[in-house]
């Protein structure tokens, strides 16, 4: 389980070749140095093609709402913003799991895991998981 090198304190960075795509950082608010950063290019990889339904819009949620919509936790402003329903995005990145486990894209499927794995974990020991432009 990828979590294992967070509690290790060891930083897990995802970079890849997206230019000056910015970079995107989850961490607990009750941990901050507990952090994965990774390109937002990543996000297009896994979120580009939303699982059904995908109309009307207003039916999708978690991650895929806010990656095509630009809202709530990837509509950055001065300070992070807080996931408030786990729940919903652990939900959400768990309708990509079969596409993304034959995903040709490695960095893609490790962001996908350590996204999945650091939201359960936070949903497991109750913390609050915050998003950020790095």
């Amino acid at each position: 389980m990828y979590i294992e090198r967070l509690k290790n304190n060891e930083e897990y960075v995802l970079l890849g070749m997206f230019g000056d795509e910015r970079q995107i950082a989850l961490f607990y608010k009750e941990q901050p140095e507990f952090r994965i950063i990774f390109w937002e290019g990543y996000l297009m990889d896994i979120f580009c093609e939303p699982v059904f339904p995908v109309f009307p819009e207003t039916e999708w949620y978690g991650f895929t709402r806010d990656y095509q919509q630009a809202d709530r936790t990837l509509n950055f402003r001065d300070d992070p913003i807080a996931i408030r329903n786990l729940d919903e995005y652990l939900n959400d990145l768990y309708t990509y799991k079969e596409r993304m486990e034959h995903y040709k894209d490695e960095w893609a499927r490790d962001v996908y895991h350590l996204l999945c794995d650091f939201l359960a974990y936070a949903k497991e020991t109750g913390m609050t998981v915050m998003v950020e432009e790095d």
